[in-house]
């Protein structure tokens, strides 16, 4: 008797193992993900809220690309001389306060005869490799029973190489004002050259001029929720906000299919121009979506698992929101 009550225990903890290691190994599709999303994000007094960087305003300002750019990629819509820009900044998540370390920052080239949208965060990398990590990741944090499994977040956390390395980079961060703000592109994206008309990767990185800082203790200490676009508004009284855009190669080794790899030491970089930011536009842009694959011609969109399922999820999300 003794024998067979082990071995139903026994038996019951390889179904519940089996079970977990199903759960942690499900796929997951656009669809599955707008809906973790809404599960975790949604607001029940504002459904027509974005449920992804929720909050954020608008800013208006310039690209002007640098001298001779064309002559290194081949994309017209370098030709203009200033392009009007359209800027979100917003949070990660659904996060309402500025102390805050995610940013995001979307942009629209508006050319005369050309357009590009460019979704950006403020780390290099991304938190998952696929759509298995990347759903995963959120679903873990669902509340079940009014209970988030927090021992379970911190067991992924440690188990997956993308959420650990994400989170020591994240780590590391402090909180920044926006003129102190670096956004990356984070996928690899594939830019034609003029002459041989071949393909190279490259991300790209947008540094601020004024140089990369976090606030200090006592600069925190006196900030409030709203911060960001207080600053914003004081700083841009005076002068645009501007960031350098660059080109960043790859190296030998270096994978361009895996948005959570961080590329190390040098690397060959081309400084593509120069975004200015500068005036407030309000909250308008909030209600809109913005799809990394609205690109020029001369660039092509990234290989990784990602990039299409991130493309469709906006689009679902976006028409479920109207």
């Amino acid at each position: 008797m003794k024998n067979k009550k082990y071995l139903n225990l026994a038996l019951a903890c390889s179904l519940l193992g089996s079970i977990a290691i199903a759960q942690e190994s499900k796929t997951y599709d656009a669809e599955d993900i707008a809906d973790i999303f809404y599960q975790l994000n949604s607001s029940p007094q504002d459904p027509k809220r974005k449920i992804n960087h929720a909050k954020g305003f608008c800013a208006s300002g310039v690209f002007e690309p640098a001298k001779d750019i064309t002559t290194t990629i081949d994309v017209p819509l370098f030709e203009q001389t200033s392009i009007p820009m359209e800027i979100r900044y917003s949070l990660g998540g659904a996060i309402m306060d500025d102390k805050s370390k995610a940013r995001g920052m979307a942009l629209r080239f508006q050319g005369d005869n050309h357009h590009w949208t460019m979704v950006m965060l403020n780390t290099e990398v991304n938190f998952a490799k696929n759509p298995q990590e990347f759903g995963q990741f959120f679903e873990m944090r669902i509340p079940v029973n009014g209970k988030v499994d927090t021992e379970k977040i911190k067991r992924l956390t440690q188990e997956v190489d993308s959420y650990r390395n994400h989170a020591a980079i994240v780590d590391k961060m402090g909180i920044s004002s926006l003129e102190n703000t670096p956004f990356y592109s984070i996928h690899t994206f594939w830019f034609q050259t003029p002459k041989e008309k071949d393909l190279i990767p490259a991300r790209w990185k947008f540094i601020p001029k004024d140089g990369i800082k976090y606030l200090d203790k006592e600069q925190l200490k006196n900030a409030n929720k709203d911060f960001l676009l207080e600053n914003f508004q004081t700083y841009t009284q005076t002068k645009p906000i501007e960031y350098d855009m660059y080109l960043v190669y790859p190296n030998k080794g270096d994978a361009t299919d895996d948005t959570t790899a961080l590329w190390k030491g040098k690397h060959k970089e081309t400084l593509v121009g120069t975004l200015k930011v500068q005036q407030y536009q309000g909250m308008e842009c909030n209600k809109d979506v913005y799809f990394p694959s609205d690109l020029p011609t001369g660039v092509e969109a990234p290989r990784d698992p990602l990039f299409e399922i991130r493309n469709t999820a906006y689009a679902i999300t976006f028409g479920r929101r109207q």
